[in-house]
């Protein structure tokens, strides 16, 4: 993603610019952020940044006229980089005073304002009989919109479905995310079901952050801003042990909702010293090797176009997405090397000046230039194939651990991978996975050292396996020449079972089901009932569990 605009870059932001230079973004990105686009009208000299947001329908702005924005986004949409709205929903500006919100119109859709739309606590209470709920986060200098309030969530909806309808806008970057509860942007992203949707959730902490997209309902991604402070200190003080932690994007289980990023329009203005003020290649050169999804910022892709293009082409080229597996992370005197396995091919990135590194295998991307030396981008010379190994789905759960002839590992810490995706091989249903390797070892296990198998090593080559009371057994002459169908639809069941499916949010480790009918207990009697089978993940991330009945009959209740 690029962050199209800095403080004040109305004209290097202007909507005509930014489309007369659609071609050469769309080589590199997918998607691209711009300001706030509502008419402001209020601002230091006729100009606004759209953070004092006054009229949602009217889209002329500092930026450009409508017509101009409507034209801009078309011509990215269709070189499929989708434009991303800057959606400042946690308060409002008065039209000519502090608290008369206009009235406004589409396709027959009104926005209706009134004092019960602020809430009670904003500091318009000392001038106006403001009568909405307490607010639900951090206060700020205009209208405090109180989202508890049903108008106030009709008002955004509408907007939302405006922004994409009529605009062609794809996602939102919620702004000051912080002024009210996590729990009305799933509200509204269930609503408007937006391609993209990313937070401003400015805190240091990861579990804060971490927290805060929970509370979404996993609807919303959020700026990796715990990763922004660990990269100011390692970038900007040279602490290169600090890399250690990665912020939201180094955890594989959350990093597909980090937006790492180097600096943005606020921090960048450096007013309590938050912008990063050395070694800025080398820091962009790290976010692009990691997993989550990279923001680059305007300014740091004027000055170093040539540079990012090449590493963002490698990212590219290896599949490095915001789901990948950093393979290893390591720190030497002097620097840090992170190695990260992309769909097709490693990724590895050199920060600072560490000693006897050895880069065999990996060709030079971007070495660093004479003003921004201390960095180094390599992608893989050569990949490694696809082995897949196949188990037989008898068992669950069952994991696999994986690791190279170097003792590297190619799925997650023991005891492993949990194995869930599934596919029809002959007259049976086998776990599968692929994995990056020329040559590979394995074992099976259970989740514990009591149920692991031995080790089976040297493998080579796509492999068929069964796991029965801890012992791995190869069936791989019986199965290598049999059809693989397909993928098994993990969401099935046979016409004589009554079964239930469940979505829970990602980092739920195990569910029980409770089910009940009257006096009768379809779940065993003892709370919390019968554990259910993990099955896989749904689109968003979350995990899907399956509940299947051993009790004739189908009960009227049922928890998890």
């Amino acid at each position: 993603m690029l962050q199209a605009f800095y403080w004040d870059s109305y004209e290097d932001t202007h909507w005509t610019k930014l489309q007369s230079q659609a071609d050469v973004i769309s080589r590199s990105f997918n998607s691209i952020w711009v300001p706030q686009s509502g008419y402001c009208n209020t601002g230091l000299n006729g100009k606004s940044m759209g953070y004092n947001p006054v009229w949602w329908f009217n889209q002329n702005s500092s930026f450009g006229t409508q017509e101009e924005l409507k034209k801009m986004i078309a011509t990215f949409n269709a070189k499929n980089v989708a434009v991303i709205e800057d959606v400042v929903i946690n308060h409002k500006s008065g039209d000519k005073d502090w608290c008369d919100f206009p009235e406004e119109e589409w396709k027959g859709k009104k926005l209706k304002w009134s004092l019960a739309d602020i809430c009670r606590d904003d500091e318009a209470n000392e001038k106006f009989p403001v009568s909405g709920n307490y607010d639900t986060g951090d206060h700020f200098g205009y209208r405090d919109l109180d989202h508890k309030g049903e108008n106030v969530q009709k008002n955004v909806k509408t907007y939302l479905q405006f922004l994409k309808e009529e605009m062609g806008y794809k996602g939102f970057r919620y702004d000051m995310v912080k002024g009210y509860g996590a729990e009305f942007i799933k509200i509204y992203n269930e609503d408007a079901k937006p391609e993209f949707s990313v937070g401003e959730f400015w805190d240091s902490n990861y579990d804060n952050v971490v927290g805060w997209i929970k509370g979404t309902g996993y609807t919303s991604a959020a700026f990796d801003f715990p990763l922004k402070y660990i990269i100011n200190d390692v970038f900007g003080n040279g602490n290169w042990g600090a890399l250690t932690y990665k912020g939201v994007a180094g955890d594989p289980n959350m990093s597909r909702y980090a937006v790492t990023f180097i600096d943005n329009h606020d921090t960048y203005r450096n007013e309590n010293g938050e912008k990063l003020q050395n070694n800025i290649l080398a820091a962009n050169a790290f976010i692009l090797a990691m997993p989550g999804t990279p923001c680059i910022f305007l300014p740091h892709w004027k000055a170093y176009q040539t540079e990012l293009e090449k590493m963002i082409a490698a990212r590219k080229e290896a599949g490095i997405s915001n789901q990948s597996r950093i393979v290893s992370g390591k720190y030497y005197d002097g620097g840090y090397v992170t190695i990260v396995q992309g769909e097709r091919s490693k990724i590895m990135v050199i920060s600072g000046y560490p000693q006897g590194v050895d880069t065999e295998g990996f060709t030079p991307v971007s070495v660093g230039t004479a003003e921004n030396p201390n960095y180094a981008f390599y992608k893989e010379t050569n990949p490694a194939k696809d082995i897949t190994v196949y188990v037989e789905a008898n068992e669950q759960p069952l994991y696999l651990y994986a690791w190279t002839d170097n003792d590297s590992p190619l799925t997650d810490g023991y005891p492993g991978t949990l194995l869930t995706k599934k596919r029809q091989v002959g007259d049976k249903v086998f776990y599968y996975m692929t994995l990056k390797a020329d040559r590979l070892n394995f074992l099976l296990n259970k989740g514990d050292d009591a149920t692991k198998t031995d080790d089976v090593r040297g493998i080579t080559d796509d492999v068929f396996y069964t796991y029965n009371n801890r012992k791995a057994t190869d069936h791989t002459a019986q199965y290598e020449n049999e059809r693989v169908i397909g993928e098994v639809d993990p969401l099935t069941f046979s016409n004589s079972e009554t079964v239930a499916f469940f979505e829970s949010p990602a980092s739920w480790g195990r569910a029980a089901c409770w089910a009940w009918n009257g006096s009768k207990n379809y779940t065993g009697g003892n709370w919390p009932g019968q554990q259910c089978e993990y099955i896989g993940k749904a689109a968003n991330g979350n995990k899907i569990w399956k509940w299947p009945s051993t009790v004739t009959g189908t009960p009227a209740n049922i928890m998890f």
